[in-house]
């Protein structure tokens, strides 16, 4: 009986002990790419505003940065399209194509979080670059000549890079860590 309930104990001591450090792992892990994001305050409050991230792994991590760059994407592609409605002339034509490139953003991120779940780490890195660069050829359509980009284009677009960095940040870390 003493044995029994030793063994009992033993096992439930691994059980807690392997919660315990799966838990400063997923925190490690937040704390970690955070303090290598370009926005680290924004980074975790993106991450704790997740509930996922309470008991992911670095490649859930991924999956949620993906997800939360992917969303704020789409917001920036709405704000567009909302700002099209009254656009006339140049900035018309800008803000087309700020749509297009935010729709391809937005898409790319969807493709990257297939790529993650397929397990090439590689390719969901160059899936994050090519939509961060599609957020990039937005806000380069608006540089050198009138009129400027508008300042809330120009904000959700940094959020969309910011994001953006986290996840591929993240999944550098997975390419490289040999998951």
């Amino acid at each position: 009986m003493a044995f029994s309930l030793n063994k009992y104990f033993l096992l439930t001591i691994v059980v807690l002990q392997g919660i315990c450090c799966a838990h400063a792992t997923t925190k490690y892990s937040i704390s970690l790419i955070c303090s290598k994001a370009p926005n680290p305050s924004l980074c975790l409050l993106a991450y704790k505003s997740d509930p996922r991230s309470q008991n992911a792994d670095l490649h859930g991590l991924c999956q949620i940065a993906i997800d939360f760059s992917e969303k704020s994407a789409r917001q920036t592609l709405d704000l567009v399209n909302q700002l099209l409605e009254s656009a006339k002339g140049v900035l018309e034509t800008r803000l087309q194509a700020c749509a297009f490139h935010y729709l391809n953003c937005a898409n790319l991120f969807n493709q990257t979080g297939k790529i993650l779940r397929s397990g090439d780490f590689k390719k969901t890195v160059d899936g994050g670059n090519g939509a961060l660069a599609e957020s990039a050829n937005c806000d380069a359509a608006f540089i050198g000549s009138p009129p400027k980009e508008p300042v809330e284009v120009r904000q959700s677009s940094v959020l969309v890079q910011q994001l953006g960095a986290v996840a591929v940040l993240t999944a550098t870390f997975l390419d490289h860590s040999g998951f």
